[in-house]
């Protein structure tokens, strides 16, 4: 089924000259990263913003599949708690961040002579609620996943044939997302998250989130990955408090993949 959108979304990539991407490191951001170098070579460009809001395995992912891949590839780093309104993590976080990122990649794109933005939102990313998708479409940032109806299962699966390294990695978010809105989002919270996901990923748990509740971390996973967590607890335990947490609880809820 992915064969003939995959083959609409070079349809949808040929129709532009040059085109920068918003490479994540994820598996929707990389196989756009590849279909555009594909269709475009070096008039393809992917950008990493490690913008203080993306783990740093993520930040590494996209280095590493950039240079798989043979794209060109700019990271660009940026302290978007710099700006008040996001640090304040108001319900409206993903549309003020969406917003920048865009802002970014315009600027690149003019001092490359590209006009074309693509982002890596797939035909189940749009409906609902979605500021970031909003902020996005405002700035006239293009989705051609979404476009070529591309769904997640669609990705994974033209990922696993053109043989991408990541395509079976699991979906992950910025970790500003651990956070509940209202709660101020600081340098120290958000790297207290990132190391306390590492300890996770460390012992070859793959889906996951670690939730920030002040001095409490709460972890969410898949109920297969709870014998494993609950016998390396001794481990988890001392892992989290050095990183600054008092208290560590596993939510029995399993996790639902947000």
């Amino acid at each position: 089924m992915s064969a003939g959108k995959y083959k609409k979304l070079k349809e949808i990539i040929s129709q532009h000259e040059k085109a920068v991407t918003a490479l994540s490191g994820g598996v929707d951001s990389t196989l756009l990263a590849k279909a555009s170098y594909d269709i475009l070579g070096d008039n393809a460009l992917a950008v990493t913003i490690d913008n203080g809001l993306m783990s740093s395995c993520d930040v590494e992912n996209a280095v590493q599949i950039a240079s798989e891949i043979g794209v060109r590839h700019q990271l660009v780093k940026d302290n978007f708690l710099g700006d008040e309104r996001l640090a304040k993590n108001p319900p409206s976080r993903c549309y003020i961040c969406k917003k920048r990122i865009a802002e970014i990649l315009k600027n690149i794109a003019g001092k490359e002579g590209m006009e074309t933005l693509f982002d890596g939102t797939n035909a189940d990313d749009v409906g609902g609620d979605r500021p970031g998708i909003k902020a996005l479409t405002e700035e006239g940032v293009k989705t051609p996943l979404a476009e070529a109806g591309f769904t997640k299962d669609d990705i994974r699966d033209e990922a696993k044939k053109l043989g991408l390294s990541n395509h079976d990695r699991y979906s992950n978010t910025c970790l500003a997302t651990r956070i509940p809105y209202g709660r101020e989002l600081t340098k120290k919270k958000l790297e207290q998250i990132d190391q306390a996901e590492g300890v996770l990923r460390d012992l070859g748990i793959k889906q996951f989130r670690v939730r920030n509740h002040c001095h409490i971390a709460r972890i969410e996973s898949f109920r297969d990955d709870f014998p494993n967590i609950i016998g390396n607890s001794e481990h988890i335990l001392e892992g989290f408090r050095n990183i600054g947490f008092s208290y560590v609880n596993l939510d029995l809820q399993s996790y639902d993949g947000k």
